[in-house]
């Protein structure tokens, strides 16, 4: 038990780390009327350094992490802000965090997943020894890292061999394949293909080979490059080679030729 408390702290103090790498970026206001109504949401002592994490934390909770719909740049490095229909006024930088997905995934790990936890009901963030910031466990879905939508890549049919590895009999498993350098997963939408393989129709063996048209579509997620094959259609059943090729002699060899009847003369 005292191994797994140490090794939560010592995750959450990475995850604060990561937040106060950030800190830097958010500008100390200045005592101008334009300002003075975002003292409020972050009081201008709590503007930079570790403190400018709780500005950070008042946002996300003022806001309960929506999304964000209309930006407008404003002077003196401000932005006026839509968020489900509400206008807020804010600092460019503190709109930046709010928008970095790095700082996101960290606010995620330091406040809505230990809530999520049993026996750990609320959060609280302090500077100069007061409470500035309390999240409750009804409060934690707000910290979560938003959903960022796939944006697609490529998205291209091929016609391709592959070789198989393992075959998947339930609605929605992929098989798995190889094309002679990789292995892949692939959901196989040729309709006609698997009815004559629920039918017994078509056999595998190892060393089979399946030509299909393969599409292949390649997306830029939050953690990465992601790539998904569908077989189209499985345009041949090739079975594996199992004897070695004999050529044949043709079925009646034409009779020879007076001319390599005769015996040649020695020279």
């Amino acid at each position: 038990p005292h191994r797994a408390v140490l090794q939560q702290a010592q995750e959450q103090q990475a995850c604060r780390n990561s937040l106060r790498s950030h800190c830097h970026q958010l500008p100390r206001l200045r005592s101008t009327r334009s300002h003075q109504a975002l003292d409020t949401l972050c009081p201008r002592r709590l503007i930079g350094g570790t403190a400018g994490v709780v500005g950070l934390l008042q946002f996300i909770k003022r806001t309960k992490g929506s999304e964000v719909e209309k930006a407008e740049p404003l002077p003196d490095n401000l932005v006026r802000i839509t968020i489900a229909d509400t206008v807020i006024e804010i600092p460019v930088a503190l709109l930046r965090l709010y928008q970095d997905v790095a700082v996101r995934t960290a606010t995620q790990k330091v406040v809505e997943e230990p809530l999520k936890k049993d026996g750990i009901d609320t959060f609280e963030a302090r500077a100069d020894h007061d409470v500035r910031v309390r999240v409750t466990k009804d409060e934690a879905a707000s910290f979560a890292k938003p959903h960022i939508a796939d944006a697609t890549l490529v998205d291209d049919t091929r016609r391709s061999a592959f070789s198989i590895i393992s075959l998947a009999f339930k609605e929605d498993n992929k098989w798995r394949l190889n094309d002679g350098t990789n292995a892949i997963s692939a959901t196989i939408e040729d309709a006609d293909f698997l009815a004559k393989v629920d039918a017994n129709q078509i056999a595998f063996s190892k060393g089979d080979i399946l030509i299909c048209d393969v599409r292949v579509v390649q997306k830029q997620t939050d953690t990465g490059l992601r790539t998904d094959y569908t077989v189209m259609r499985v345009v041949e059943h090739r079975p594996g080679i199992r004897q070695l090729p004999l050529p044949l002699l043709p079925p009646n060899p034409p009779a020879p030729s007076p001319d390599q009847l005769v015996p040649k003369a020695s020279p």
